[in-house]
């Protein structure tokens, strides 16, 4: 290295630089497209699901009764309420005294 000019050092340490940096580009845009697949793959799975569970619906309104279906080989669509929401924290009351209290610190609950 002592033989490259500083000119040719730089340059050649720029290029180490950008090939690494191609390959991380790479590894994100790989991501990248693997999320869209997914979330094509969920919508078309979404829509999937809605068309049969008409067409059940549908078979039902004929006559069909849910047993006839199963035996069939033909399961219940899933709810579209199955999916469950996670409930907030609950947030801690704040200690209210009336103003002929005395709080002491003892009397205060721990905050967790």
């Amino acid at each position: 290295m002592a033989d490259q000019s500083a000119k040719a050092v730089r340059t050649e340490t720029e290029r180490a630089a950008l090939q690494l940096l191609r390959e991380r580009t790479n590894l994100v845009g790989e991501a990248a497209t693997a999320r869209h697949d997914r979330d094509q793959l969920v919508d078309a799975l979404r829509e999937a699901n809605a068309r049969y569970a008409a067409r059940y619906a549908d078979a039902v309104a004929g006559g069909w009764t849910a047993d006839d279906l199963a035996k069939l080989g033909l399961d219940a669509p899933e709810s579209s309420s199955t999916s469950r929401r996670r409930r907030a924290p609950r947030q801690a009351q704040p200690v209210q005294n009336r103003p002929d209290e005395l709080v002491t610190p003892t009397d205060v609950p721990a905050q967790t």
